[in-house]
Order: structure tokens, then sequence, then C-alpha cells
């Protein structure tokens, strides 16, 4: 019984552990930066404290995974999924036949009800139902492969949804997102609108064999690395110009762009494409982290 019980756990990690960093770690700790902002995001009494963010770190961290959850079983379950994660990642449950295509869509049925149910609870119910409409839409209706803006639009608007779902539960209970707040959100997507497609460097072998139209086999890699090199110099200025901030803001913003241009162009193969996406993903925690930085000066 435990054994079988540790085999299904392992299996649902095995699902996300290539996305819990870039999408769950960062989307979480857009939440936390974004309540310690107090009333630059958000509409409350007073700036909660930090022991009390980090008292709500399990639930942020619950509604980012679980809806990472059934998006994963619902992109890796499909037959197009299996032959390119074949290629690119053949250790993920469906390639690696720990679990079957079959068993992979009960577990998505059984999900779904579940992680509502949990997020209602959570009080982020209406944010789960979206991300799981937009998941729908990615894979099922096919925005994720037929053209690649659609793509990176929808990605962009999932985001939207978990960063605001994570600053919800981030700035407690009766807190209220700010026409401020929600500005700093439709930025932060305008950003992976932009810049998402460098996830699909890494991953071009095996969007080839699934006919998928991501940037960088529609436009080239070379052309995608310097749109998304270029779209990073000019978000690295305008995210600090939005919070009117000193020199040290558009530093940090811009030196970390900078590192993460330079991963990009130098990228040669699947494996250093994977660092930048990596690098990528902490580069736009460090956006983030802006308002609070903010917030202290």
């Amino acid at each position: 019984m435990l054994e079988s019980a540790l085999h299904w756990l392992y299996t649902l990690w095995l699902f996300t552990e290539s996305d819990v960093g870039t999408f769950v770690v960062p989307n979480t700790l857009f939440g936390i930066f974004g309540a310690l902002s107090g009333l630059l995001l958000t509409a409350t009494s007073s700036r909660p404290a930090p022991y009390q963010v980090l008292h709500r770190l399990p639930h942020l961290v619950a509604f980012n995974w679980l809806n990472l959850l059934i998006f994963d079983i619902a992109n890796q379950r499909l037959p197009a999924a299996i032959a390119e994660d074949s290629l690119n990642k053949p250790w993920r449950p469906l390639p690696e036949k720990r679990i079957t295509p079959a068993d992979a869509e009960t577990l998505l049925l059984w999900t779904i009800p579940l992680v509502l149910l949990a997020s209602y609870g959570l009080g982020v119910g209406p944010e789960s139902a979206l991300l799981i409409a937009l998941t729908w839409m990615y894979n099922d209706l096919g925005g994720g492969d037929k053209n690649c803006w659609a793509r990176n639009g929808i990605i962009a608007l999932a985001f939207a949804v978990y960063n605001a779902g994570s600053l919800k539960l981030a700035a407690g209970e009766g807190a209220i997102i700010s026409l401020r707040g929600f500005e700093w959100i439709a930025m932060i997507s305008a950003v992976i609108l932009t810049t998402m497609h460098v996830q699909d460097l890494k991953d071009q072998a095996g969007d080839q064999r699934r006919e998928r139209r991501t940037v960088p086999l529609v436009l080239g890699a070379a052309v995608a690395r310097w749109t998304v090199v270029l779209a990073m110099a000019v978000w690295a200025v305008l995210g600090p110009f939005f919070w009117r901030m000193e020199l040290s803001g558009f530093l940090i913003a811009g030196g970390g762009a900078a590192i993460v241009a330079v991963s990009i162009l130098r990228g040669k193969d699947a494996k250093a494409d994977r660092t930048s996406w990596k690098l990528w993903a902490a580069w736009t925690a460090t956006l983030y982290a802006l308002p609070l930085l903010k917030s202290l000066t």
C-alpha cells in the first residue's frame, strides 16, 4: 500500500518536475513580493508582516502546483506530446511508461474537480476555473500548436491568472488587488507574451516532430533569440520606470537581462538553451521584486 502510494506521488511529481522551478517558484514569489509591498499592489488596511505572508506560503504553493499539475497531465497525455517527450523529456511518466494514456485521462478526470474544490476552499476558485479553461484552449483546441503568438498569448493570460491568485492568497483574506496591482500584472503578462518563446529554443527537435508552430520554428532560431533579447532590454527599462525607481532598480532589472541575453545569444544546443530558460525565469523573479524594493525606499 505504502509502496503504491509513493509510486503515484512520484508519478505526479514527474508530471510537473521540469516546470516547478520556472512556473511554481516565480509565481509564488510574485505573490510574496506583492503582498510585502503593501498598498502598492493591494487595497489593505496595513502592510502584512513577513511572518504572516510566510504563514500563507503553503496555500500559494498548493494553488500554483495543483493547477500546474492539471495543465501538465492534460498536455502530456496527448499522443503528439508523448512523441515529443520521447525526444525532449523521456523520463516523464508517459514515455517512461509509468502510466498509460488512458490512466492519465482518468487521473485528469479526478484531478480537475478535486483541484477546483481545493481552490474554492482557498478562496481562488474562479482563478482555477479560468486556468482550466485556458488549459483546454492550449491543449485540446490546439492553441499551443497552431499559432506561435496565440501560444504565447494563452500562456501570458495564464500567468496573469496565476499571479493574481498568488497575490490574493499572499495578501490574505479581505485584501483586494488595486488598479495599480492589475496594471502591474498586465505589464508582467506583456513581458511573458514577448519573451516566453525562450522556452521553445530548448525544445525545437520535439516541437518540429510534433509540427508545433513555435517562434523558433516559424521565424528561425536566430531571429527568435534576438526578439527575446530585445524585448527583455525594453522591459528592463519599462519595469523600473513603471515604479519610478532610482538607478538601483534599473541596474537590477538591466543587469539580470544582460546575463540572460548573453546566455541566449551564445546558446548552441538544447542544454545551453535549457540554462537560458532557467535564467530567464530567475530574471522574471527580479522584476516581480521591483514593487517590494520600491516600497522599501
